[in-house]
């Protein structure tokens, strides 16, 4: 792949705003009106410093309290941004999400075809699974 692919992508893959006044980032970092804040939800996503030192974990329970979902800060789950220009969509897909997760589950059972094999992304516009995740399927009976 190129440089200059490399670089599109890699813009693909943050997200950001531009200062409309001057502030102070949460670490002491000072911006000017104009100045670009630019971050990568992926690389967010796995900091120690945000979700601990057990970040690269698959721990759904980290939004789960007593059964109940417990949303995350979106000034730090990023997914749907934060603020005043927080997608508009989200509620929805987040609705969405768990009646699909409970209808599937509700009918059938998983198991992984492959219980040896490695799960790892491939990083691209939207986050992928790099060789899929191959599962086997069994209806509920």
């Amino acid at each position: 792949m190129c440089a200059h692919n490399v670089h599109r992508l890699f813009q693909k893959s943050m997200d950001g705003r531009n200062a409309d006044a001057p502030d102070v980032l949460p670490d002491g970092y000072k911006v000017e009106k104009g100045d670009g804040v630019y971050y990568l939800a992926y690389a967010m996503g796995r900091m120690s410093s945000i979700w601990g030192e057990d970040a690269e974990e698959f721990r759904p329970e980290r939004w789960i309290n007593n059964g109940i979902f417990q949303p995350e800060s979106p000034f730090k789950f990023v997914a749907f941004h934060a603020g005043p220009r927080m997608c508009l969509g989200k509620d929805f897909a987040y609705r969405q999400m768990k009646i699909v997760a409970m209808a599937i589950l509700h009918f059938f059972k998983f198991k992984l075809a492959n219980g040896t094999q490695n799960v790892t992304y491939k990083v691209m516009f939207t986050l992928h699974l790099d060789k899929g995740l191959p599962l086997d399927a069994f209806p509920r009976s």
